[in-house]
């Protein structure tokens, strides 16, 4: 609050009247260009603050793709192996467990990318005081983030999914044929989740070299026969879309028996 005082004595000509004016005006001014600097130098202090957080998390958050690029490699592996189990068993009902060519494993891990400071920053009004190119840049990074996390929680779902034969069947050998077939789909609807988490990775890598390296062509192509070649072509062209994530041609999510 600005206090403007009275004159301390009366005012008898126009020349006390005016002078007395000048000198609020300029009294004013210099109480207002003094707030203005001190809020200038507030805000430059939230964004340099809000900078420095969205660092440290994009570090954190860097990590996290390392750890969940080795995982999608592993479960690759794992949940291909599961797949011809139930083929196998398919082909040879009731084989043991010490006969099986691979041991079914559902096991799976992953670091969630982190998203706290940026949620934070959006509901305060600091993101006003940045260049709106940074903000832009700052939400289609977490957009893609987000993709990545929901893309893997669609994983667990379906792999959660697959394994819940073992509430009832203490080993996959006592399967009856009709159950080794459902768990032929249910495995192949995790391997085609299995394949969107490594797609979106390899697409997040692309949009931002500070999280390569992700997921290579080769390796997804271990999932679902597609061309390598025509892969990458459609990625060099949804690379000159600047604003929104790229987008895959996806094999359908099977939902039903075939």
């Amino acid at each position: 609050m600005l206090d403007v005082h009275p004159p301390h004595h009366p005012v008898h000509a126009w020349r006390d009247f005016f002078i007395h004016i000048a000198t609020i005006v300029v009294g004013l001014c210099i109480a207002v260009g003094i707030e203005q600097t001190v809020e200038y130098f507030h805000h430059r202090h939230q964004v340099a603050e809000t900078r420095e957080a969205l660092h440290k998390e994009l570090e954190q958050n860097q990590k996290s793709m390392a750890s969940s690029v080795a995982e999608f490699r592993r479960l690759t592996t794992v949940v291909q192996n599961n797949l011809a189990v139930f083929h196998y068993l398919e082909q040879h009902p009731g084989t043991p467990l010490n006969k099986l060519p691979f041991t079914v494993n559902w096991h799976s891990a992953g670091d969630r990318f982190s998203e706290s400071v940026w949620t934070t920053a959006q509901q305060g009004a600091v993101l006003a005081l940045m260049p709106p190119e940074e903000v832009r840049d700052q939400t289609r990074l977490y957009r893609m983030l987000q993709i990545c996390t929901d893309s893997f929680g669609a994983y667990r779902v379906a792999n959660s999914e697959a394994r819940a034969y073992t509430v009832d069947a203490a080993s996959v050998s006592d399967l009856s044929p009709s159950q080794v077939q459902e768990q032929i789909r249910l495995t192949r609807i995790v391997l085609n989740r299995l394949y969107r988490v490594g797609a979106d990775l390899r697409n997040l890598a692309l949009r931002y070299p500070q999280f390569a390296p992700g997921p290579s062509v080769e390796e997804l192509a271990r999932i679902v026969h597609e061309s390598p070649d025509e892969r990458r072509e459609l990625e060099s062209q949804n690379l000159t879309e600047t604003s929104s994530p790229l987008q895959d041609a996806v094999p359908p999510q099977p939902d039903s028996k075939p």
